[in-house]
């Protein structure tokens, strides 16, 4: 996904986490649950952008580097997944925790498995309950 660009709808801006590569015991197979493996996760969270910041305070903004911090802490755990889908519900679980996150379009792919592929993965769209239109 990191090839595409996102374009938030109008009065939305979208804060992006692009590429992380990070290491999680993940996978199916036998051989997948010996090793952890590189996974590369893209996380576009889509907020209410009415005007210019009015702030230049991070408290009051949506912060990347809390999600990033979330999930190298996950990374880290020894907690196995078996889909990448799961993977990247967990992902999207954590982008939506900051109330102020209308929806999140995440993409998680193993980069490693296929030598052929860049990577294989899934990607999904969560959006807040009670929201419609838009990111």
């Amino acid at each position: 996904m990191t090839s595409a660009s996102i374009v938030p709808a109008a009065g939305q801006r979208c804060i992006v986490v692009d590429d992380l590569r990070l290491s999680f015991s993940i996978g199916v197979h036998e051989r997948e649950k010996l090793a952890r493996q590189e996974v590369s996760i893209t996380v576009y969270m889509f907020v209410a952008d009415t005007a210019a910041p009015s702030s230049d305070d991070i408290r009051d903004h949506v912060s990347y580097s809390d999600l990033v911090d979330q999930l190298i802490l996950r990374a880290a755990s020894q907690r196995h997944v078996h889909l990448v889908e799961t993977l990247a519900e967990e992902v999207a679980t954590l982008a939506l925790a900051d109330a102020r996150v209308l929806s999140a379009i995440v993409d998680v792919r193993k980069t490693e498995v296929i030598p052929q592929a860049k990577g294989v993965g899934v990607v999904l769209h969560r959006r807040r309950p009670g929201t419609v239109d838009g990111g």
